[in-house]
């Protein structure tokens, strides 16, 4: 019985090495460019830089920013601003939120939700305040007769 403890011991802590280790080995790459790290901060390019920047950035991506984020195609977008001749970094005049976007569809969606449930919960509430205890007609006092009599 110890022996199979220490064998899942060991085993568990080898997994969660070997998945500390994986973040920190594709983070590394990331660490001392300029262009990831202004994604990545931001979610989207700020600063002006070169083609060459954006395309060395581009390659070195890791797997991860790839399909989960959006940085591919926001350094996508400051490679094709560049080789029209305008700034890597998008204008400043243009609108935009102040929250990101799956903040507010999260806000939206519970919003929708408050909207929807709240009068149900309110109409059960007040429907409910005249029943008796088994949740049924409140009750008469024209019932039998108490035992006690």
């Amino acid at each position: 019985m110890r022996r199979w403890l220490r064998l899942t011991a060991l085993a568990g802590a080898l997994i969660t090495v070997a998945a500390a280790g994986t973040p920190a080995a594709s983070a590394a790459n990331t660490v001392g460019n300029p262009v990831l790290q202004d994604c990545n901060s931001h979610g989207a390019i700020t600063q002006n830089f070169t083609l060459a920047e954006l395309r060395h950035a581009l390659a070195i991506m890791p797997a991860s920013y790839k399909q989960y984020g959006n940085c591919p195609d926001a350094i996508n977008a400051a490679i094709l601003r560049v080789k029209a001749g305008k700034t890597s970094a998008p204008d400043s005049s243009s609108g935009g939120s102040f929250l990101p976007t799956p903040v507010i569809i999260i806000l939206v969606v519970l919003l929708l939700a408050a909207v929807t449930f709240g009068p149900l919960a309110v109409r059960r509430r007040s429907a409910g305040s005249g029943q008796g205890p088994d949740g049924g007609d409140p009750p008469s006092s024209t019932g039998p007769p108490s035992a006690a009599g």
